[in-house]
C-alpha cells in the first residue's frame, strides 16, 4: 500500500472519530482529534479534507461559544475554501459549506460589532446559495440555509438602518420558507422559521413608514398564528415564547 493511501486512510479514521466524539458530546476530545487530523490533512496535502476539518472544527468552537477561536478557524477555512473553488468552481459541496461558513462568520462579526464586514460575508453567502437554489431548486437543506442566511443578514441590515435592502431580504427569505412550508406543512423547523421572517418583515415594514403599515400587519399576524399553533405543540420551548413576546411587541407598535 502506497504512503500516500496509508495516510489517506488514517485522517478519515481520525474524521470518523472527531465526529463520533461530537455525537456523543465529547467536544473537548473531537477537538484534540481535529488538530491530529489536520496535522495529517497537511501531510497528506488534502485540502479538501483540511477544509471539512476547519468548518467541522469552527461549528464545535461556535457552538461552545469560544466566538474568538471560532471567528479565527473559520477564516481559516474560508481560505481554504476559496482554494477549492477556484479548482472546481463547480463543486455543489464546497459551494455549500463556503455559504455556511460566511454565514456563521457574518454572525460572529455582527456580535463583535463590526457590522460592514458581516454584511459583506452575509451578501456574499446570499450570492452563493441563490445560485445554488437556482441550479438545484429541489435542494430542501440549500434552500433552508439560505433563508436562514437571509433572516441574520436583513437583521443586520435593520439595526444598521438599511431598511429598503432588510425588507428586499426578508422578502425572499419568506419566499423560500413558505415553499418549504408548503411542501412540507408539518415541519416545525420550517414554520418557525417562516414565522420568524414574516414578523421580522412586518417590523421592517413599520419602521419604513405607515405607507407598509397594512402589508406590516398582515406579516405580523400570520407570524402570530403560526407561532402560537406551534406553541401550542411545543409548550415548553422557550424560544417559541419569545418569539410571540417579539411580534406580539410588534403588532402594538402598529
Amino acid at each position: 500500500m502506497s504512503k500516500n493511501k496509508v495516510k489517506n486512510l488514517i485522517l478519515l479514521k481520525q474524521i470518523h472519530s472527531a465526529v463520533s466524539q461530537i455525537k456523543k458530546g465529547k467536544l473537548d476530545k473531537a477537538l484534540e482529534t481535529l488538530d491530529k487530523a489536520e496535522k495529517s490533512a497537511r501531510q497528506a496535502k488534502s485540502k479538501d479534507a483540511l477544509y471539512y476539518i476547519l468548518f467541522t472544527r469552527g461549528g464545535i468552537l461556535y457552538s461552545a461559544r469560544e466566538y474568538d477561536q471560532a471567528l479565527e478557524t473559520y477564516e481559516r477555512a474560508l481560505d481554504a475554501g476559496s482554494d477549492l473553488l477556484e479548482t472546481d468552481p463547480e463543486n455543489v459541496d464546497y459551494q455549500h459549506y463556503m455559504g455556511t461558513t460566511l454565514s456563521n462568520t457574518g454572525n460572529l462579526l455582527k456580535s463583535k460589532g463590526d457590522l460592514d464586514k458581516a454584511a459583506e460575508y452575509y451578501s456574499q453567502a446570499r450570492k452563493i446559495y441563490s445560485e445554488l437554489i437556482t441550479r438545484n431548486s429541489e435542494n430542501a437543506v440549500f434552500r433552508y440555509y439560505a433563508g436562514e442566511n437571509l433572516n441574520n443578514y436583513a437583521a443586520l441590515l435593520i439595526e444598521s438602518g438599511s431598511l429598503d435592502k432588510a425588507c428586499e431580504v426578508l422578502e425572499e427569505a419568506v419566499e423560500i420558507y413558505q415553499k418549504l412550508y408548503n411542501e412540507n406543512p408539518d415541519n416545525p423547523g420550517y414554520q418557525a422559521e417562516l414565522s420568524v421572517a414574516l414578523s421580522q418583515l412586518g417590523r421592517c415594514l413599520i419602521q419604513k413608514g405607515a405607507d407598509d403599515a397594512g402589508i406590516a400587519k398582515e406579516c405580523l399576524e400570520k407570524a402570530l398564528d403560526m407561532q402560537e399553533n406551534l406553541l401550542a405543540q411545543q409548550p415548553e420551548n422557550e424560544k417559541i415564547k419569545e418569539d410571540i413576546s417579539l411580534t406580539k411587541e410588534r403588532l402594538e407598535g402598529l
